[in-house]
């Protein structure tokens, strides 16, 4: 069993630093470095990943604050709540995984760049800073899972001991870095690597979801047993796997 505990915040005395931003910040940074590497190595000015790495994370963060938002409107009594991250945070990664996609679209149709060679750059960067921002979800104790009587489960606050789903989401993504580290080997077509991407992280989100609790005020809520993610994903899984299916016909051509 995972003793219970939570790491929010390190205070500086003069400035507290939120640990969860701390490790989304520290994951920006390393998805920009990797990506400015992997762009050398694909001929993406080194401007031009700068650019689509600011245009990113505008989209992540306006993204996943308003999915949040939407899907859990009933949390927040005020407009002033709603801009009050600080004190009232909450955040859906996958809407601003969509958002931020929506955003670095349209910034390669005007730069004149090839948006499938554009997310093969981009795909090993972005599961590293998944992987650092998951490990702040773990330290801050986020995603309350289901009761569990596994041996690996987490104690809560009010003494259950829960499915550790920070912790999950964690492994998943390490196991995604090593299939895309293993792909990136390979001789793809361009577009492969990030589509396996999309599909991987989007598969192993979905299974992982059912592991979410669904008996406390603060979990999740459900529509027909699934979470809202769940929903989502149930149209990009199905879309990534006909792209991919196009790749590979188009690869036997």
């Amino acid at each position: 069993m995972i003793p219970y505990f939570t790491f929010q915040e390190i205070n500086l005395g003069v400035i507290t630093i939120q640990v969860w931003g701390l490790m989304a910040f520290l994951g920006f940074l390393v998805a920009l470095f990797f990506s400015i590497k992997e762009g050398k190595k694909k001929g993406i000015d080194e401007e031009n990943i700068w650019d689509v790495m600011i245009v990113s994370l505008v989209g992540i963060i306006i993204g996943s604050r308003i999915f949040y938002l939407i899907f859990n409107f009933e949390e927040f009594t005020s407009l002033v709540d709603v801009f009050n991250i600080y004190n009232n945070g909450g955040f859906s990664f996958l809407g601003g995984a969509i958002v931020a996609s929506v955003l670095i679209y349209i910034y390669s149709r005007i730069k004149k760049i090839d948006i499938y060679k554009l997310g093969d750059v981009l795909a090993p960067g972005a599961i590293v800073a998944i992987i650092i921002t998951r490990l702040g979800c773990f330290l801050i104790y986020d995603h309350l899972g289901k009761v569990t009587s596994l041996p690996w489960g987490r104690e809560y606050i009010d003494q259950t001991i829960r499915h550790p789903v920070a912790l999950y989401h964690l492994m998943s993504c390490i196991i995604v870095l090593y299939l895309i580290q293993h792909f990136k080997k390979k001789r793809l077509k361009k577009g492969v690597l990030v589509l396996l991407f999309v599909f991987f992280y989007s598969s192993s989100r979905f299974f992982i979801d059912f592991a979410r609790c669904s008996d406390l005020a603060v979990c999740d809520s459900r529509y027909l047993n699934l979470t809202y993610i769940q929903w989502t994903l149930l149209f990009v899984i199905p879309f990534t796997v006909y792209m991919l299916k196009r790749k590979i016909d188009l690869l036997r051509n």
